[in-house]
């Protein structure tokens, strides 16, 4: 038996300790409390006839309901100086009675209050009748203070599983912690079923070690839930055990829990039948106490109702979202696998182009070389057709390379697992890869290295990929007006502290207003709403940096100033983790 724990029905007992060096005393005491009860349970006397004799005894058992105190034995004191090892070692809930037989001897008030002592008697006038209502009073101060310091653990309890609740399973482990509450409150043993069609699967059990009657107990109990249902009893209200078969020291309160609709009205869901049994301890219950102990049934029935739905809504949202994950992620392999096929395709006639194109050069020069006295024109005929040649040479690279890009990115992007690679390279192929946009627009993009780093990365090629193609993106969309071109400057460095990359990204153009500037990294802020911005490429951004590569990023910029972001990378840093944080944003983006 644990310190501070009241023993409630089911065979328990009222544990009185008795300190007294008179053995009479003793003897009387238990003949008036043995044939007492209280609340349906008896008395349990524990006798100690010395101080000596009961400090050693409260070193080994501290929980007592009331202990009846001597004042003076081996010394006049011996009484008080307990009082204090008992405050010290015992329960707060342990009453104090003292007892003397020299009526000069009382106790200072400022002792009493010390020692939070409940009553002074002294045995001279001490009948049956005041022994019995004294400790019955002190009982019912033992069983408030309980109340209270329960009410005080379950609080703590309560804040503690709130903060982890994030399933039903959660809710079961905290619902059974808040009907322990109830239980203690209102000196009842309860039976929870919060599905009936699951039997007793279903009922949340305040003592998981229960023995196989009280299994029984709350099986015959779901059984009358059941029979309430289907006899029709009116939801939310109480009703008698005896209407139900069981005995009249039971209270039945049946319900139904509607799962929140998710939007499809089509697809309500149907209600999962419930019910709680509350079985007192007491044999005389008031009215009032029945009426109080129906209210708190309710407020707890109406929370375990929006939890469940709220809690069964997220379930069914996360299972969603975990489809569209799923979903995105097959979309990505099928662009990987069709650019992979589109790139095999186009690889062999490339080379081939390249491969006639360097001969038609060569081809060429040799007949310029074997025609004797050209003239002028030949040679500029000449000069032309190796241009020609040099820009098919060139293009038909550039395309090669392009196709590499494409190959790497839509590979990468797939890949949740850690590689090693030149985070230089990575930004090139980026780069190379929005070429065609950036040459569009007029604008130029440099990358460089801090001189004399080491540039090999282990970490997420394809989503910092992700990170530099929207920044890209959002530069070539906002960062200059049309037709007027700039710079984008991509500098990598080493992060202050030494272990990871910095890389600054920066352009020389608008900047950003001061008014979207705190929120810019928010979800759907834009300064280009009117153009078909979305305001979901730097939210994306920061989800990746944060959530995937476990970095941070940083914005600074100024109107007509252009705008820079500061990425701070990791070398590495542990296990890598799935990208399903920031795929359902970048879906929605997509």
């Amino acid at each position: 038996m644990s310190a501070g724990t009241t023993t409630l029905g089911d065979g328990g007992t009222w544990r009185v300790l008795v300190i007294d060096d008179d053995p009479d005393v003793h003897a009387v005491t238990k003949l008036v409390l043995k044939s007492k009860t209280w609340r349906n349970q008896r008395f349990e006397l524990i006798s100690a006839h010395s101080q000596a004799e009961a400090t050693k005894l409260l070193k080994q058992d501290q929980d007592f309901h009331v202990a009846l105190v001597d004042v003076v034995m081996e010394r006049e004191d011996s009484g008080l100086e307990l009082c204090g090892v008992i405050r010290e070692i015992c329960p707060r809930s342990t009453r104090i009675v003292l007892r003397t037989g020299q009526a000069g001897i009382v106790p200072e008030e400022k002792v009493l209050n010390e020692y939070d002592i409940d009553y002074y008697l002294n045995k001279l006038d001490m009948t049956p009748e005041k022994l019995f209502t004294v400790v019955r009073a002190c009982l019912r101060s033992s069983q408030d203070i309980s109340t209270l310091l329960a009410y005080g653990r379950q609080l703590q309890s309560f804040t503690r599983a709130l903060q982890y609740m994030s399933s039903v399973d959660n809710l079961v482990v905290f619902m059974g912690e808040t009907l322990r509450f109830l239980e203690v409150k209102h000196n009842c043993t309860t039976t929870f079923n919060y599905d009936l069609s699951l039997g007793g699967a279903a009922v949340i059990r305040t003592n998981p070690s229960a023995t196989m009657e009280q299994d029984e107990r709350h099986l015959s109990r779901s059984l009358a839930l059941k029979a309430a249902h289907e006899a029709g009893a009116p939801l939310m209200h109480e009703h008698p055990g005896t209407a139900f078969g069981l005995d009249a020291s039971n209270l039945i309160m049946i319900f139904e829990a509607r799962e929140e609709n998710s939007g499809d009205a089509a697809e309500i869901a149907a209600p999962t039948l419930g019910g709680i049994v509350f079985t007192m301890n007491s044999g005389v219950v008031s009215d009032g106490a029945r009426r109080d102990l129906a209210a708190d049934a309710r407020l707890f029935i109406e929370n375990w109702c929006i939890a469940f739905s709220t809690l069964r809504l997220r379930e069914r949202l996360n299972h969603e979202q975990e489809l569209r994950n799923q979903m995105y992620h097959d979309r990505l392999e099928g662009i990987a696998t069709m650019v992979t096929g589109v790139a095999h395709e186009l690889n062999t006639p490339l080379g081939v182009a390249r491969t006639a194109a360097s001969a038609a050069g060569e081809f060429a020069d040799e007949l310029l070389r074997n025609r004797p006295g050209s003239s002028p024109e030949d040679d500029e005929t000449a000069a032309s057709l190796n241009e020609a040649v040099r820009l098919m040479n060139k293009n038909l690279d550039r395309a090669h390379r392009l196709i590499q890009s494409f190959r790497k990115l839509s590979a990468s992007q797939l890949s949740d697992e850690r590689v090693t690679t030149d985070i230089k390279v990575t930004i090139e192929d980026c780069m190379e890869t929005m070429s065609p946009d950036l040459k569009k627009h007029g604008i130029t993009a440099r990358v460089e290295a801090q001189e004399g780093l080491d540039l090999l990365w282990n970490g997420f090629p394809g989503h910092l990929s992700q990170v530099i193609i929207n920044l890209t993106q959002n530069a070539i969309k906002y960062a200059y007006e049309p037709g007027t071109g700039g710079t984008i400057d991509v500098f990598i460095e080493n992060a202050p502290k030494g272990d990871g990359f910095r890389i600054r990204f920066a352009d020389h153009g608008k900047g950003v207003l001061e008014t979207i500037k705190p929120r810019m990294f928010d979800a759907f802020v834009t300064s280009g709403r009117d153009t078909g911005g979305t305001g979901l490429g730097l939210a994306i951004v920061r989800n990746i940096v944060t959530n995937l590569l476990h970095g941070s990023i940083a914005c600074d910029s100024e109107v007509g100033g252009g705008t820079r972001f500061t990425i701070d990378l990791p070398t590495t840093r542990g296990n890598g983790q799935d990208g399903s944080a920031a795929i359902a944003l970048t879906a929605a983006h997509e």
